[in-house]
């Protein structure tokens, strides 16, 4: 049954557009926005339309107006979801296998996107990240930190501030297993081997062979961690041998 068609409000227009500055990246967390007399004048709307979206977008978290200074980008809440993460981690030892399923879906998107965007100071220090802990496993140690570090980098050369933060939150809630896993022998030369692929990819601006040496590495790291417990590791995926056969 056809339905009449409701006017959309002007200042739901104004909520629109901001909320594509804010997901394109363009207005960033923490950002302060246009005083209510530029947004008016370059939305070509009246102030109080402005206000009424202002107040729309801070009920829905993604601003927050500071008296005297003016209206800010929300920091994102990331960390919302990393704690509970974190939570379930400590509680529940069978959660590592979701996280591990969960990195397999997200990390090699966030590496496909670094690709595509990482400026040439992003690659720089990645490069000075590997040298460092090649010297670290060079000299025997795990090479932990700068392990942690080579992720995250990745993440910032999303240029996406929720990815950064997401990244940042998965090496620290899984800095106990990744520590105990880079001590087998051979993994931390292996995990160091695997960033240099990543990195290759990168340094190519090719998504598709970033996104694929993440997965691979991702897939290494987890049935080391799983055999190291002695537990079978669920088969959820056969993506990487049919990448392997599509990309021979």
């Amino acid at each position: 049954m056809l339905k009449v068609i409701k006017k959309t409000r002007i200042y739901q227009e104004v909520v629109s557009q901001i909320h594509d500055l804010i997901r394109e990246g363009k207005l960033k967390a923490s950002d302060q926005l246009p005083s209510e007399r530029e947004l008016a004048e370059t939305f070509k709307v009246s102030r109080t339309s402005v206000r009424e979206a202002l107040r729309a977008l801070e009920t829905q978290g993604l601003v927050v107006s500071r008296t005297g200074t003016g209206t800010f980008v929300a920091d994102l809440p990331i960390e919302s979801l990393v704690a509970p993460l974190a939570t379930l981690l400590i509680e529940e030892k069978s959660a590592l296998a979701d996280i591990f399923e969960m990195r397999k879906l997200i990390e090699p998107r966030i590496a496909a996107l670094a690709a595509e965007r990482a400026t040439k100071r992003d690659i720089e220090r990645m490069k000075g990240i590997l040298e460092k802990q090649k010297e670290e496993v060079d000299r025997g140690a795990t090479g932990v930190e700068e392990d942690a570090e080579f992720h995250f980098v990745i993440g910032r050369a999303t240029q996406n501030q929720a990815l950064e933060k997401l990244v940042s939150g998965l090496m620290d809630i899984l800095s106990h297993s990744r520590e105990e896993s880079l001590q087998t022998p051979g993994r931390s030369q292996a995990s160091l081997e695997a960033h240099y692929r990543i990195l290759s990819a990168i340094v190519q601006h090719d998504k598709e062979k970033s996104r694929l040496a993440m997965l691979r590495h991702i897939e290494q790291v987890e049935e080391n961690v799983f055999s190291d417990k002695n537990k079978e590791i669920p088969i959820r995926s056969s993506e990487t041998q049919l990448e392997e056969r599509r990309t021979s």
